[in-house]
C-alpha cells in the first residue's frame, strides 16, 4: 500500500521509512509543494520495474509479445514451460499491495 507524506516529514523520518520500504514492501509517494515529485520503494521493486521497462521499450520483444497474444487468442496451443525449459514452472510469492 503506497503512503503519500511531503518531503519535509521524509526528511525527518527517512531512516525509519527507508527500513519499513526495504522491509514492508511499502511504496511511499514524497510531494513537494503538494504535488508528487518522487516515489520510495524497495530496490527488488524498482530491479522488476526497470526489468519491465527494458522489455516494454524492446520493439523485438514487443513484436514477440504481440505474435504470442494473437497466436493464444486463435485458441491454439504452444508448449509448456516444463517442454521448452526442462523444469516445471516454480510460482513466486505475489506481494503484498
Amino acid at each position: 500500500m503506497s503512503k503519500t507524506m511531503p518531503i519535509s516529514e521524509v526528511k525527518t523520518r527517512l531512516p525509519e521509512l527507508v527500513t519499513g520500504v526495504a522491509e514492508q514492501e511499502e511504496e511511499i509517494v514524497v510531494t513537494r509543494n503538494g504535488k508528487p515529485a518522487a516515489v520510495l520503494v524497495n530496490f527488488a521493486e524498482y530491479e522488476r520495474l526497470k526489468d519491465s521497462l527494458d522489455v516494454l521499450s524492446d520493439p523485438s520483444l514487443m513484436s514477440q509479445v504481440r505474435e504470442s497474444r494473437s497466436f493464444y487468442s486463435k485458441r491454439k496451443t504452444g508448449l509448456s514451460f516444463e517442454a521448452v525449459f526442462g523444469e516445471p514452472v516454480r510460482l513466486r510469492k505475489r506481494r503484498k499491495r
